[in-house]
């Protein structure tokens, strides 16, 4: 493929499907940090374009989902490293703490762990096939089914909450 198809066929790729990817990291990121991460995906698809499924979305949704882990990752160094220096020097500012959550169920998606909050994530904000939210994960249908399920049930008794065990569970967040 020469490089002017190539630049075609990233275009195209950018054209279809840049929105949705930026869509998925500015709901798991800020403004800025989800810019970056849409253009390093596609640098990474650029990269890897020979190599790129028919349906792409899955595959540039798994790629965001790295470029986003290993920010925070990166993220984790720098706050430890903070708290390290801090220690050292109590006169370097500390590390501000993250504001309220915005409601009842922002905060029991912070209570998930993070592959729970991804699975409901990529079904109810994503709104992807159970098909294609495993290939972003990278796991069968039935294993991201279940995982599904599971997290429903989690999200489920956080939002019920320990005060009232009697309440009925609120239904399922999302639909397949």
């Amino acid at each position: 493929m020469g490089h002017d198809d190539r630049r075609s066929r990233l275009e195209a790729l950018f054209a279809a499907h840049g929105a949705a990817v930026l869509g998925y990291a500015r709901r798991r990121s800020d403004a800025a940090t989800a810019e970056d991460v849409l253009a390093e995906v596609f640098v990474v698809a650029w990269r890897r374009l020979d190599r790129m499924p028919d349906d792409a979305l899955p595959w540039l949704l798994s790629c965001a989902r790295r470029v986003l882990a290993n920010q925070r990752r990166g993220e984790r160094r720098q706050l430890a490293l903070l708290k390290r220096l801090a220690a050292v020097s109590p006169r370097l500012p500390a590390e501000s703490a993250a504001g309220p959550g915005v409601g009842r169920l922002a905060d029991a998606l912070k209570s998930l762990s993070d592959l729970d909050r991804e699975v409901l994530l990529l079904v109810a904000w994503e709104n992807l096939s159970v098909e294609r939210a495993a290939a972003v994960l990278g796991c069968s249908p039935n294993t991201f089914s279940t995982r599904l399920r599971r997290a429903r049930k989690r999200l489920a008794s956080t939002l019920a909450g320990p005060e009232s065990p009697d309440q009925a569970t609120p239904t399922e967040v999302a639909r397949d």
